[in-house]
């Protein structure tokens, strides 16, 4: 282990709960890099397991914190140079879904770094499925949100999530890549993928590593202190996306009669009350 590596660090969290707006916010700060999906998972599938995959995600690190501090820069997924709080546009293809804006970029991040700054790699699917082995070596942090809102979310974008699949979550899952086989119903594999992520995050990570979208939003961004002590002192105006316009308001009431179906899926992050609650801020949208 280096003697670095608690200053480098783990994110995931659910496909379209607020990562990449964490890398932003993390990014507002004076020592800390927050990278989006910079890697390449494919690169990673039939790695010796743990050991050499554990090798390979040192080994990233390390390159991008010389990178950092003899450039400036690190490879991140960006827009325009730079990791935007969301990587969704709002323009809607001829299906009606959104797609990524985002591609590989040398990011520049434009300040002086320290050499034991906190260089952070979020990963959603990857780092998921990965997550009891990577918290051996690394702090590890997740972010969720309200199932309801996350469903909504899911069917808005052209992603494997919007099939009910997670390709690089199946990869290192074969439970989970069973159990979505088996299901025949795209709206039932994606209970099935908030189920997995709901209950990793619940049964590998501390409740203080695991930091709810709501939360982040209402806090302005203070509640990623847990990962940069710095954070505490942000005041960004975040607005809650919960209730997009860019959302079907009328999945809202199929959505959420599934997840009061089964209260167990949000494995206590949630309670039946935020799903009803949410329901009821769109109803005048219908």
């Amino acid at each position: 282990m280096s003697g670095t590596v608690g200053l480098d660090i783990i994110l995931t969290g659910m496909a379209r709960s607020g990562t990449t707006l964490s890398c932003s916010l993390l990014n507002k700060l004076p020592q800390c890099v927050a990278l989006h999906e910079p890697m390449n998972p494919a690169g990673l599938v039939g790695l010796g397991f743990p050991g050499a995959y554990l090798e390979r995600i040192a080994s990233f690190f390390a390159t991008q914190r010389a990178s950092l501090l003899g450039s400036g820069t690190a490879v991140s997924k960006a827009r325009e140079g730079r990791v935007p709080d969301n990587p969704f546009g709002s323009a809607r293809d001829a299906g009606g879904l959104r797609s990524s804006t985002v591609k590989d970029e040398d990011v520049h991040f434009g300040k002086p770094l320290q050499p034991d700054f906190r260089l952070v790699i979020k990963h959603p699917n990857l780092f998921t499925a990965t997550l009891s082995t990577l918290q051996t070596r690394y702090p590890c942090y997740a972010i969720v949100r309200n199932p309801l809102a996350t469903l909504l979310s899911w069917q808005s974008i052209q992603a494997a999530v919007n099939d009910g699949h997670v390709p690089f979550g199946e990869a290192f899952d074969p439970e989970l890549k069973s159990d979505l086989a088996a299901e025949p119903d795209r709206l039932g594999r994606q209970l099935i993928i908030l189920r997995w992520y709901y209950s990793r995050y619940a049964t590998l990570l501390p409740p203080n590593h695991v930091i709810r979208y709501e939360d982040l939003v209402s806090s302005c961004g203070r509640a990623l202190a847990v990962i940069d002590p710095d954070a505490a002192a942000h005041a960004e105006p975040l607005e809650s996306h919960n209730t997009s316009t860019l959302y079907d308001a009328g999945l809202v009431r199929q959505l959420a009669n599934r997840l009061l179906e089964d209260d167990s899926i949000y494995c206590g992050f949630y309670v039946p009350s935020d799903i009803e609650k949410l329901r009821a801020a769109w109803t005048p949208r219908k």
